[in-house]
């Protein structure tokens, strides 16, 4: 039982150390060569590469699409309605590397959130309700960022907030707050430097280049992203496992 205390604290620890290596990686990449958004798209690759090859479990993979579903999903609707602004772009408003970079974010954003508190199993949602709930929080946040994050960044704060206090009362789990934490926290904060050197930017900021919405607003899509990505991965593991079930039963 000690052995196995300390291989696990021990593998909490290293989770820790390559996400913060990650983030430095990612943070530092878009930095250094986003006026290329070809070179940095290649580099955000090379990340999402380093992070699928520590943590590749099939729940893994499904994070690392919901990130690239979902995230540019969000980043194009904000870009095409003035919500933030690239200088450098690929495609239309859009610059190559956030396709690259989205899946890293909720795939180290759970793998994070376990390492510092892992999962005991007994508070996760029914995978239906998950993925609905999920899914429901994207369909309010991204049209209510978009419509009122510019104009009325209070209410867009308030607004967020709400959901996501919402989320965490219908999630039940201290995994669930740790998480929403996490993303609230750090999300922003990795934002910081590449704002302050122009690699993209707000029209309406507040701190630090930054909208008073941000926090509640990364917590709230980071937690939905995630939810999504469980939601899936019951449905899956419940549709591969009715055979089985099918066969148990007299």
């Amino acid at each position: 039982m000690a052995l196995t205390s300390a291989w696990r604290n021990k593998q909490q620890a290293g989770d820790i150390l390559y996400i913060a290596l990650l983030i430095v990686l990612a943070v530092g990449g878009v930095c250094l060569t986003f006026p290329t958004p070809a070179i940095c798209a290649l580099t955000m690759a090379m990340v999402g590469g380093l992070a699928l090859w520590r943590w590749h479990t099939p729940q893994d993979v499904l994070l690392a699409v919901s990130g690239i579903v979902f995230g540019p999903t969000l980043e194009f609707f904000a870009t095409t309605t003035g919500l933030w602004a690239y200088p450098h772009t690929s495609f239309g408003t859009l610059p190559a590397w956030v396709f690259a970079l989205w899946p890293v974010f909720p795939l180290c954003l759970v793998r994070l959130t376990h390492a510092l508190l892992p999962p005991d199993g007994e508070s996760r949602m029914r995978a239906g309700w998950e993925l609905g709930l999920g899914l429901a929080i994207l369909a309010a946040e991204i049209p209510l960022l978009c419509a009122l994050g510019t104009s009325q960044p209070m209410v867009t704060t308030i607004g967020t907030a709400v959901m996501l206090a919402a989320a965490f009362v219908l999630a039940r789990s201290p995994q669930a707050g740790l998480m929403l934490a996490i993303s609230g926290i750090v999300g922003p904060v990795c934002e910081s430097l590449p704002v302050a050197l122009g690699a993209w930017g707000y029209p309406n900021p507040h701190i630090l280049g930054l909208p008073m919405w941000l926090p509640t607003g990364y917590a709230l899509f980071g937690f939905a992203v995630v939810r999504v990505a469980f939601g899936l991965h019951g449905v899956v593991l419940g549709v591969a496992r009715q055979p089985e079930l099918a066969r148990e039963q007299p």
